[in-house]
């Protein structure tokens, strides 16, 4: 389960802290390895594939736009909306060998990454199914049942993404350092942006001709990054949960998760601050996920419904990977000193500037990827700022 920390380390060696946690440098690093690797391989998959070849497919299938929206938008942010508090709640109430935070990680990865590989093959099930249930299945067309099982088994993956998700960012203030989270919030985000470039760059001009290959691909790699990162990143000991109500354990289980709701809504929802926070966040997301969902149909427009033209669409994303990195490498030193919530309010304001300006200037190929770079430094800003934002002000 990782490397451990040293029992015995020399009087003159540089350690680093958290909780019950003491590392020497070189063990510090195989943690920032394991956890920006995972990261990478996270958002190749959540950044580049996902939101490229899902839009794609489903419209191939003969979905519209608004049923894209809906599944993709509306089902999975309401399923989100109802679990991740209490998929949240119970990893901070569990403990075990293994720690709170991974068992949460571990035990979806295989299901999520057979999702994943299974969708790329929704038109092949779904001449099985037809094939095999003929009385069932026969009267409706190849692309309709393809369609259906196509959302059946994106709902499914993003059901068991939604543990790494949430959780994964809570185990980092269990196992990064207070005075490094900073740091390791700018390095996490070069990576996020690493593996999208990746996608947009090497694999996006193959989405028409090779998707089964690439969610092949993705799937195996997630798969091994994060089998690993559960072996080799290990938790520290958490005192015991508070003791369950007897009076409340003896009425069952219904009675029980009633009470854990109720003071969920209480400490998340009594406090204006808490609310300014949420309020916050969900402004962020209402603007961004409608724009994340949309662009590839918007690039596709432009470039054209091509391979040629989607390679041209990902090269402006790589441009703008690169252009990512950049700005989270620079904000390494910045971070150690600016508080994040500075930076983040900073891009909020730039993000709504550039979007007004975008509504009015983009018209042709050239003022597409211009502001959509453009815009996508603004949200470089916020996203680098929120990176270590959370973990300082959540408790």
């Amino acid at each position: 389960m990782g490397i451990p920390a040293s029992p015995a380390p020399p009087a003159d060696r540089k350690l680093f802290r958290v909780g019950t946690l003491t590392y020497t440098k070189a063990q510090l690093l195989n943690v920032f390895f394991w956890l920006l690797w995972g990261d990478f391989c996270l958002h190749l998959m959540d950044n580049g594939v996902i939101p490229t070849l899902v839009p794609l497919q489903l419209e191939a299938l003969g979905a519209s736009k608004a049923t894209i929206g809906l599944v993709y938008g509306t089902i999975v942010n309401v399923m989100y909306f109802v679990l991740v508090p209490i998929v949240s709640t119970a990893s901070d109430r569990y403990r075990s060998r293994w720690g709170r935070r991974i068992p949460f990680l571990l035990v979806p990865t295989p299901f999520l990454a057979l999702c994943l590989i299974l969708l790329g093959f929704s038109q092949h099930i779904a001449m099985l199914l037809q094939r095999w249930l003929p009385a069932l299945l026969g009267a409706y067309p190849v692309l309709s049942i393809a369609l259906v099982v196509a959302c059946v088994l994106f709902l499914l993956l993003k059901f068991f993404d939604m543990f790494p998700q949430s959780v994964y960012y809570y185990m980092w203030a269990d196992v990064i350092p207070p005075q490094l989270m900073g740091v390791f919030g700018s390095l996490f985000r070069v990576c996020y942006a690493a593996g999208s470039l990746v996608f947009n760059y090497f694999l996006i001009g193959l989405a028409k001709q090779h998707p089964e290959q690439i969610y092949i691909a993705s799937a195996l790699l997630y798969l091994i990054a994060f089998v690993g990162l559960c072996l080799m990143v290990r938790e520290g000991q958490y005192p015991p949960p508070d003791p369950p109500d007897p009076e409340l354990a003896a009425r069952g289980r219904v009675a029980a998760f009633f009470d854990v709701a109720r003071t969920y809504i209480r400490e998340c929802f009594s406090s204006a601050f808490w609310w300014k926070y949420f309020l916050m966040n969900a402004a962020f997301q209402c603007g961004y996920q409608p724009f994340i969902i949309n662009l590839v149909f918007l690039g596709k427009e432009i470039y054209g419904d091509t391979p040629e033209g989607l390679a041209r669409y990902g090269r402006v994303l790589a441009l703008r990977d690169v252009v990512w990195i950049a700005i989270y490498l620079a904000l390494v030193p910045i971070m150690v000193r600016l508080h994040p919530l500075k930076a983040a309010l900073g891009g909020y304001v730039l993000m709504t500037l550039t979007a007004i300006a975008s509504f009015f200037l983009v018209h042709n190929p050239s003022s597409f990827a211009v502001m959509t770079i453009l815009t996508f430094i603004t949200v470089a800003i916020y996203l680098g700022g929120t990176a270590a934002l959370n973990p300082r002000m959540l408790p």
